[in-house]
């Protein structure tokens, strides 16, 4: 299997627009644990989100693994820089779209091992 550049960069964009929409749902006077709580459900459905529109382009492995991984910690992640309060939306958004790319990357070089240990 070739390494395609869609897949970190559907990891790349879905962990920057997860990180933003966390932040942007989680109130900063709440606690950092329960801004991780809510975050990570607000990360999992936002992943559900996700796969619905973009399964039929990618195809089910390349989106559902990386982005049941990707909502979760960075929904997780998202939610406890807003609770913290004083991290900036644009550092959060960015760390997420890092853990995005970083995670789809991952995913990828592991398949590809899989891949060569079974031919």
């Amino acid at each position: 299997m070739k390494f395609k550049i869609s897949d970190p960069l559907v990891g790349f964009c879905a962990g920057g627009i997860i990180a933003f929409l966390v932040y942007q749902a989680v109130p900063s006077h709440w606690n950092m644990f329960a801004g991780m709580v809510l975050g990570g459900v607000l990360g999992m459905i936002l992943k559900f989100v996700f796969m619905i529109g973009l399964i039929p382009f990618f195809g089910a492995f390349e989106t559902m693994i990386p982005l049941s991984i990707i909502g979760m910690t960075v929904g997780m992640t998202g939610g406890m820089a807003a609770a913290y309060g004083d991290l900036p939306l644009s550092c959060t958004t960015a760390a997420g779209a890092m853990i995005g790319l970083l995670i789809a990357v991952m995913i990828q070089i592991s398949n590809r091992r899989y891949q060569k240990i079974h031919e």
